[in-house]
């Protein structure tokens, strides 16, 4: 099986502006290998839109929509994608279940239902891994295997129970220098995530990791992913929007990354 190596990541929103470009809480990246066009969550509203026009980027064309989890600030922006039932869109089967915060149990779910998804999208919902391309494996639910991530929840459910959002997932992509993982939160824990990665890919080598890892603090928690990273050989880490800043600079003090912004093009090229 050949490997892509020509991979390119357009920031359409993430927490962080560049000018012109403008930014809301919430993700949303546009990925293209494998001659694919696929847009990595949505964001919270149609900012994606209004920078992609600001970019000279037609989203129109995108072959497939992968939601990482069932979150407003990564499914928020769908109403404002044009109808096409031949338009994949990827995602875990509890991504419409009812999403709330801890606290006054705010609903922070998505703004459309399953089966508005299945009239505007050709919907496919597994928890098993799921290729959208050769190289490009949408990662279903990740195992829950280690004992310093996923430990704790701010988020519950309709009925009042914790919420661990199992939907959480990503995307891993093959090259020849290893994987590229994209997570949307991380709510799954990033290592989790790259393991699992690894483990369904029957790959061994990780190129980057990338996109939100849900790491607030300089705490224990933060140092031990840093190290979980250094201990699998990750030769580059990209943290982004639910990363916040003390977690960021434990972070560069290990791989001088910068930060991510709305508007940023990243590039692997052979």
């Amino acid at each position: 099986m050949s490997k892509t190596d020509q991979i390119k990541i357009t920031i359409l929103n993430d927490n962080r502006p560049r000018t012109p470009y403008a930014s809301e809480h919430g993700l949303s990246w546009l990925v293209e290998a494998d001659d694919q066009k696929i847009l990595f969550d949505t964001g919270p509203s149609d900012i994606f839109l209004r920078n992609a026009r600001k970019m000279n980027l037609s989203l129109d064309d995108v072959d497939t929509v992968v939601l990482s989890h069932g979150h407003y600030d990564h499914g928020g922006g769908l109403p404002w994608l044009k109808r096409d039932p031949k338009r994949k869109l990827i995602c875990h089967p509890e991504v419409f279940a009812g999403k709330f915060r801890k606290g006054d149990h705010l609903y922070i779910g998505l703004p459309v239902t399953r089966e508005e998804a299945l009239k505007n999208f050709e919907l496919i919902e597994s928890k098993e891994p799921y290729h959208v391309t050769e190289n490009i494996l949408f990662l279903g639910e990740i195992p829950r295997i280690n004992d310093f991530e996923s430990q704790r929840t701010s988020f519950e459910k309709r009925d009042g129970s914790d919420d661990f959002i199992q939907d959480d997932s990503g995307i891993a992509i093959r090259t020849s220098k290893g994987l590229i993982v994209i997570t949307g939160c991380g709510h799954a824990g990033i290592c989790n995530t790259l393991s699992y990665a690894l483990k369904v890919t029957r790959e061994n080598r990780i190129l980057a990791a990338m996109g939100g890892f849900h790491l607030k603090y300089d705490d224990e928690q933060t140092r031990r992913v840093v190290d979980c990273f250094i201990h699998m050989d990750v030769q580059k880490a990209f943290p982004s929007h639910c990363t916040e800043l003390p977690a960021l600079v434990r972070f560069y003090e290990q791989y001088k990354n910068g930060f991510i912004c709305s508007g940023d093009v990243i590039r692997f090229d052979d």
